[in-house]
């Protein structure tokens, strides 16, 4: 079967996604090859797309354990603001910086406002509303003369 590999070469794809070295991977008791057969592998179409699964569900996996923390991380933030922290201070920094850390990196980003569009229709302001703009205005005028 195209892509499939066998198992002490799966073996291996995992370690290396996992970020151990191809050195380590080769010496590895579930692996056990020279240095020259890890290398070889790793530039086998099969072994490298594999790996990249791998990394790929790995990252996932990753994703949805810090999604989980995201409301911890910002009950950490309101403890810390309404004074309820750790009562040891380094403590307390690394509850912050952690929970800031996850709360940075999942940051939901803000839609830009909605332009007006080509059918959008602007009504035109009266005399009175663009005196009443504007008196503010004429008022800071007048005082910076005397």
């Amino acid at each position: 079967m195209p892509g499939k590999l066998e198992p002490k070469k799966e073996r291996a794809a995992q370690l290396i996604a996992a970020g151990v070295s191809q050195v380590s991977t080769a010496n590895h008791p579930d692996i056990s090859v020279t240095k020259q057969t890890m290398n070889r592998w790793a530039h086998e179409e099969t072994f490298q797309t594999r790996v990249e699964e791998l990394r790929t569900d790995e990252g996932k996996a990753a994703q949805e354990i810090l999604e989980g923390g995201q409301q911890k991380a910002a009950k950490v933030v309101v403890d810390i603001i309404t004074g309820n922290m750790d009562p040891d201070s380094k403590i307390a920094k690394l509850r912050f910086d952690a929970a800031k850390f996850i709360l940075d990196l999942l940051k939901v980003k803000k839609l830009p406002d909605q332009k007006p569009g080509r059918g959008t229709r602007h009504r035109a302001l009266s005399e009175s509303e663009m005196d009443e703009m504007l008196e503010p205005l004429e008022t800071d005028d007048s005082s910076g003369d005397e």
